[in-house]
């Protein structure tokens, strides 16, 4: 029995080894140095020259977003200084100053948290440890991250030995907040911006881990992982972790969705395809079971605009899809990106835009709407029925006739300066007699209605659209009344004061009268 319970008791030990022996994927792949440093060769060439041409600053500032290698980046900077065989941009990492440093172990790399550690009594603390000399390296070298956060006195007692340090003292800083740093700061720095990672470097570092890691997972996921991460490699590393615990077998795209809860592509492409095919039965059966699966209405509208806005990319495209505007602008596998080639070639850049632009305007709507299904509903409804947009074709000529207008020349008249316009159809002049002085009549109001909507189009066109069929349908004084379609979207939309405020100026600008506008529906 006592065997038994010896054997049961290692395999005990040994399981909880394992655990504690686990790395995760983002310590396990973080970057040892210069040339395993992704997506920034900008820092790790000049870093690199500086170390070998003996040029090192006193003090460094690593700038950018979470999980792009900021303080990877400093520990390989403290390795490559203090190493046994540096200074030297390629760190032996094998003797005992860089296992220190890469353990964290190191008594001349001190590790600070700006956020935890930010009040002027921190920074007193720090300046005076800053006189004693290294123990192993050749630098003793402070990392804050964060740095950012520390107080503005904090800053202000950091100052004087930022400005003249020891000679053994190297400072760098983290932070993902630059502008939040003092200039007087910023000025005694080298700064480095390190860029947000493509989704193409994204992909690539997660197949080589998920190869290393025997990780079965398909490109359509590795791209939607790199997606969700928005240009961070630690990121996207902690999803895919997560997805190896979550899914079971292969991991494919629609288990990045299911754990992120994202709208999957095939759904947005079938929706689209819906709108397109002007199915408004169809698209709101769609959405509807995207939210009984726990999607947001601005979640599901922000993924069409998206796609709608790759579509639009596929057609101006020069080159096709092979081109390097698709391959650096859409995040897809090639395979996707021919399914939205095909899509693409079925509608117009115009009509694109103006479905963007009438998404663009209800999104904002639905993120503080109490309605927001509703809201969503209704646009859709909007999109897949645009074949009844009587004017759409009327209001992108009207477009097209503004950009060809000629422009007006200034003309310099004696020390004063004019601006001449250049001769123009005059308006059709105003044959019957206001009703009262000042105004205008009703006929004639809806006679310079077209010229109203290019107007607001040259600073607005998705209020333009939205104004498309709307018509002027009684005048009283200077109060007009707007016929508009029987759609809460647009009374919501135009109702708000900016809306209303441009149409006004619009007015106002074309017909030579303020006019005080209000809503109603068209019969």
């Amino acid at each position: 029995m006592k065997a038994k319970s010896s054997q049961a008791e290692k395999k005990s030990y040994a399981k909880a080894e394992e655990r504690v022996a686990y790395l995760p994927l983002a310590r396990k792949y973080r970057p040892k140095s210069l040339e395993e440093l992704l997506g920034q060769p900008h820092v790790t060439a000049t870093l690199g020259k500086a170390i070998d041409t003996g040029r090192i600053g006193q003090a460094y500032l690593f700038a950018g977003q979470r999980g792009v290698g900021k303080t990877s980046a400093a520990r390989i900077l403290a390795k490559a200084l203090n190493c046994a065989n540096g200074p030297t941009p390629t760190p032996c990492q094998r003797c005992p100053s860089c296992q220190a440093i890469a353990s964290g172990t190191s008594l001349d790399v001190i590790e600070i948290d700006g956020a935890s550690n930010r009040g002027i009594e921190d920074i007193r603390a720090l300046r005076e440890t800053v006189k004693f000399s290294p123990t192993q390296g050749a630098y003793r070298i402070y990392i804050i991250d964060e740095v950012h956060q520390i107080t503005h006195d904090a800053f202000n007692a950091l100052l004087k030995t930022l400005e003249e340090p020891p000679a053994h003292v190297k400072f760098i800083f983290a932070t993902t907040v630059p502008q939040k740093v003092p200039p007087t700061i910023l000025s005694r720095c080298q700064r480095f911006d390190f860029r947000r990672l493509e989704t193409k470097t994204l992909v690539e570092a997660l197949s080589r881990i998920a190869k290393q890691e025997q990780i079965a997972v398909e490109e359509a996921a590795l791209y939607a992982i790199a997606r969700a991460s928005e240009g961070s490699l630690r990121d996207a590393e902690v999803i895919l972790e997560q997805l190896v615990s979550f899914s079971e077998g292969r991991i494919g795209e629609d288990d990045v969705t299911q754990l992120l809860g994202a709208v999957e592509h095939d759904v947005v492409r079938t929706l689209t395809h819906a709108l397109l095919e002007h199915e408004a039965g169809a698209a709101l059966t769609l959405l509807t079971q995207q939210l009984q699966q726990g999607k947001e209405p601005a979640q599901v509208l922000g993924s069409l605009l998206t796609h709608l806005r790759n579509l639009l990319i596929l057609r101006i495209a020069d080159k096709g899809p092979d081109s390097p505007l698709v391959s650096q602008l859409i995040d897809l596998p090639a395979e996707a990106v021919a399914a939205l080639k095909k899509q693409a070639a079925r509608t117009s850049p115009e009509e694109l835009l103006v479905m963007s632009q009438l998404l663009t305007g209800a999104y904002e709507l639905i993120r503080r709407s109490p309605f927001a299904q509703t809201v969503l509903e209704l646009t859709l409804i909007r999109l897949a029925t645009r074949e009844s947009w009587a004017s759409i074709e009327q209001l992108i000529e009207r477009l097209e006739q503004l950009a060809r207008a000629p422009k007006p020349v200034p003309v310099i008249r004696g020390a004063a300066a004019a601006i001449i316009e250049p001769e123009a159809e005059e308006p059709e002049p105003m044959t019957e007699a206001p009703t009262e002085a000042g105004a205008i009549s009703l006929e004639q109001l809806l006679s310079r209605w077209p010229q109203v909507l290019e107007c607001i189009a040259k600073q607005k066109m998705s209020m333009a659209a939205y104004l498309a069929e709307a018509k002027p349908m009684s005048l009283s004084g200077a109060c007009v009344s707007i016929g508009l379609p029987a759609f809460a979207l647009h009374q919501e939309v135009l109702s708000a004061p900016d809306s209303l405020r441009l149409l006004e100026q619009a007015l106002e600008t074309i017909c030579g009268c303020a006019l005080k506008v209000t809503y109603t529906v068209l019969p």
